[in-house]
C-alpha cells in the first residue's frame, strides 16, 4: 500500500512538474495587430530613456495564449549592469493580495471552510470590532471587509516601533498590534487600501488551513496551475545585519548556480546592500519575515500568464483547477454592500488605484498593482490580461509608474482588432521567432523572402558576411512580407535583399496584382527606412515537369512577365535589380533546370551555388 502512495504522489508530482508555459502566438493569431503593440514598446522605451525604470519586462494573454512576451532595458544598474530576460523573476509587492492571498481565501471559501461574511474574531479571538467613539455604537468586521479593503483598519503599520517592540520577525506580535489598533471608519462606510487587511486575511488562512500561507498557495495554488518560478522567499537579518533567505526558493533546483541570478533586485539600503530575493515591502520583511499576506510573492511573467488564463478560462488551465467558475465570478464582482467603493474580492475594479486599466479596456476589467512597480490588469469581456513588471524601486525609491501603466494599457487594448489576413501556422511560428531574436540594427543585412530565402539557412556563412539575418519564411506572400517590416525597419537594416511573389502567383493572382503588392512593399521600406540600401531580386523560374505544385501548372511563362514589370518598377524606385531568372533557366525556354531543384520550385545546394555567387557581387 506504501508502495502504491509513493507512486500515485510521484505520478502527481510529474503531472504538476509538466505543466507546460502558455502557447506562443503572433498577436496576429488571436485578433491583434503587432504594430500596434510597438506603441506599447515606444512608451516602455521612453521610460528606460528618461531613467524613469531601469527595465521591465511586458507580457499580453488572449484567447489563453501568449500574444506578447518582451524584455526591456536592463533588471539590475547597480552595482553592476545585468540585462533584463523575460523570464526574470519579480518582487511582486502588493500583487500578492490578489495572485495569492485572494486566491487562498477564495479557495478555503469554495471547500467550506470559511465564508465572507464571517467576523474576522471568529479566528483571531482578540481582533476588535469597530466601535464610536461614545461607545453606543458597533459593527463587525469581516472577511469581506478585508479582501474589499473597507475594514477601516488603517493603511499601514509603525514598522520600527512594531520591530522595537517585539523583534524580527515577529508575526504573532504584528497580528496582536493589528487586532487591537484603532479602526480609521465604521466597516463599509468607505474605502481605505490597507495592508493590514491582508496580512489579518494570511492570519485567517493559516489558521484554518493550518499550513503557513506560503506553503498553503504552494500545494493549491502555484503547482497546481505549475507556477514552478514562483514562491514566498523566507528572510531575515544575519548577525552582521544584512538581510539573507532563510530557505531555498522553489525554483533552486531548476537554477545552475545561485538560484537568485534570476530576480530583479529592487531597492538599495542604507548600509548599501541592494534587496534581491529579500521582499521589499517593509512589514513584510522586517515584521513577517517574507511571508506575508500583504507582500511577499516573487514570480515571473510567464508564472502569472498561467494564473490569468486560468482566471479567464473559469478558474482551470490544462485540465488543473484552482477555482470554480462561480468563485472567479466573485472574486472580479464588487460586492453589492459595497457596490459604490469599487473593489472587489481581492482585485480592483474602478477605484483611484485601477488607472492601470488605462481608457479602453472594459468597465468589467479587474486589476492590481504593486509598489515595486509590478501591475496585472485581466479584461474578461475582451479575454485579455495585460502583465507588466518593472523594478521602479532600484536601485531607488522615488520613481512613479502610475502614467506608464495606463500607456502600455491603452496601447495593448488598442491592439485588438480584427486580423484584415490569415496566414499559415509556420508563417506565425517564424513570426514569434523573429520577435524572440535580437532586434535589426543599422548594421544587418536582411535577406526578405519566402520559402527560397529561408531554405538557404545561414546566409551569413554562406555571403562569408556577418551581420546577416535570414527573414524568410516558408510559404510567405507578398503581403505577409508587407505585414512584418514593423519587425525590420525600426533598425534602419544597412541593405535588404527582396525576393517574393511566386506563391502569390499560385494563389491566382495576376502579373499586375502581384507587381502592384510588391510595389507598395517597396514604397513602404523606402518611406520608413530610406537608408536602407534595397536589392529587387527577380522571380526564380520552377518546373512543371515534377508536377508537385498544381496550383502553378501552365504559369511558368508567367514568371519572365513578372520579372519585366519588377525590372521598370526598380529603375522607377531607383533601387538595385537582381536578375536571377536567366541563371536557372534551361535553354531556350523558361523552366528552370531540373539539377538545381529538389521538386520543381525549391533549390537545391547547386541552385544556391548560383545565386550566391550572383549576391556577393553587391556585398
Amino acid at each position: 500500500m506504501k508502495t502504491l502512495h509513493l507512486l500515485l504522489f510521484l505520478l502527481l508530482g510529474v503531472q504538476l512538474a509538466s505543466a507546460q508555459s502558455l502557447q506562443r502566438v503572433a498577436p496576429e493569431q488571436v485578433g491583434m495587430d503587432s504594430r500596434k503593440l510597438m506603441y506599447a514598446d515606444e512608451a516602455i522605451e521612453t521610460a528606460i530613456a528618461h531613467k524613469d525604470i531601469p527595465g521591465a519586462v511586458l507580457a499580453v494573454v488572449r484567447n489563453g495564449k501568449m500574444a506578447y512576451l518582451k524584455a526591456y532595458g536592463n533588471k539590475r544598474i547597480y552595482p553592476n549592469t545585468e540585462p533584463m530576460t523575460v523570464n526574470t523573476i519579480f518582487d511582486m509587492a502588493s500583487c500578492s493580495k490578489s495572485m495569492s492571498t485572494a486566491v487562498c481565501a477564495m479557495i478555503l471559501a469554495e471547500r467550506g471552510k470559511i465564508r465572507m461574511l464571517d467576523p474576522v474574531s471568529l479566528y483571531i479571538p482578540n481582533f476588535k470590532s469597530w466601535e464610536s467613539e461614545d461607545g453606543k455604537d458597533k459593527k463587525t468586521i469581516r472577511i469581506a471587509d478585508l479582501m474589499t479593503h473597507t475594514s477601516g483598519l488603517p493603511p499601514y503599520g509603525p514598522t520600527a516601533e512594531l520591530e522595537k517592540q517585539y523583534g524580527s520577525p515577529n508575526p504573532d506580535g504584528l497580528m496582536e498590534y493589528i487586532a487591537t489598533c484603532p479602526r480609521d471608519f465604521k466597516p463599509q462606510t468607505d474605502f481605505q487600501y490597507s495592508c493590514l487587511n491582508f496580512i489579518t486575511l494570511q492570519h485567517i488562512i493559516e489558521t484554518v488551513s493550518g499550513q503557513s500561507l506560503r506553503d498553503f498557495a504552494r500545494e493549491n495554488l502555484f503547482d497546481v496551475l505549475g507556477m514552478n518560478h514562483t514562491d514566498y522567499l523566507p528572510c531575515q537579518r544575519d548577525k552582521d545585519g544584512k538581510w539573507i533567505n532563510t530557505a531555498d526558493a522553489h525554483w533552486a533546483s531548476l537554477t545552475e548556480g545561485d538560484w537568485h541570478s534570476l530576480i530583479a533586485p529592487t531597492e538599495k539600503q542604507p548600509d548599501g546592500q541592494v534587496l534581491c530575493g529579500q521582499v521589499h515591502d517593509p512589514l513584510a520583511r522586517i515584521m513577517n519575515g517574507g511571508i506575508s499576506g500583504n507582500a511577499g510573492v516573487f514570480s515571473c511573467a510567464e508564472d502569472i500568464a498561467l494564473l490569468c488564463a486560468a482566471l479567464q478560462n473559469g478558474g482551470e488551465w490544462n485540465g488543473h483547477r484552482i477555482l470554480s467558475p462561480l468563485g472567479v465570478k466573485a472574486m472580479r464582482t464588487v460586492p453589492r454592500a459595497t457596490a459604490t467603493l469599487g473593489r472587489t474580492l481581492g482585485w480592483d475594479n474602478f477605484t483611484a488605484y485601477a488607472s492601470n486599466n488605462g481608457d479602453l479596456f472594459s468597465p468589467n476589467t479587474y486589476s492590481h498593482t504593486g509598489y515595486t512597480g509590478t501591475s496585472i490588469v485581466i479584461d474578461p469581456d475582451n479575454d485579455t490580461s495585460v502583465i507588466f513588471l518593472i523594478n521602479a524601486v532600484h536601485p531607488e525609491d522615488g520613481h512613479s509608474t502610475v502614467r506608464l501603466r495606463s500607456l502600455v494599457a491603452n496601447a495593448v487594448a488598442a491592439a485588438i482588432c480584427p486580423t484584415p489576413r490569415v496566414y499559415t501556422e509556420h508563417y506565425y511560428k517564424r513570426f514569434v521567432q523573429f520577435m524572440d531574436e535580437p532586434a535589426i540594427t543599422s548594421k544587418d543585412i536582411v535577406m526578405l523572402g519566402n520559402s527560397l530565402t529561408e531554405g538557404g539557412g545561414d546566409w551569413s556563412a554562406r555571403l562569408g558576411k556577418k551581420n546577416i539575418r535570414n527573414r524568410g519564411i516558408i510559404g510567405d506572400e507578398v503581403m505577409g512580407i508587407y505585414d512584418r517590416l514593423h519587425q525590420i525597419l525600426p533598425g534602419h537594416p544597412a541593405k535588404l535583399f527582396m525576393l517574393a511573389g511566386v506563391n502569390d502567383l499560385s494563389h491566382d493572382l495576376t502579373a499586375d496584382s502581384i507587381v502592384s503588392m510588391i510595389r507598395m512593399t517597396i514604397e513602404r521600406i523606402q518611406r520608413e527606412s530610406p537608408d536602407t540600401k534595397l536589392y529587387l531580386q527577380s522571380l526564380l523560374p520552377f518546373n512543371e515537369s515534377f508536377n508537385r505544385y498544381k496550383k502553378l501548372t501552365g504559369k511558368t511563362d508567367m514568371i519572365p512577365e513578372i520579372n519585366v514589370q519588377l525590372e521598370a518598377l526598380a529603375k522607377e524606385h531607383k533601387i538595385t535589380y537582381i536578375n536571377l531568372f536567366p541563371l536557372f533557366t534551361e535553354k531556350g525556354n523558361n523552366v528552370l533546370r531540373r539539377e538545381l531543384t529538389t521538386d520543381g520550385l525549391h533549390l537545391n545546394e547547386e541552385g544556391y551555388k548560383i545565386w550566391v555567387k550572383e549576391l556577393k557581387k553587391k556585398l
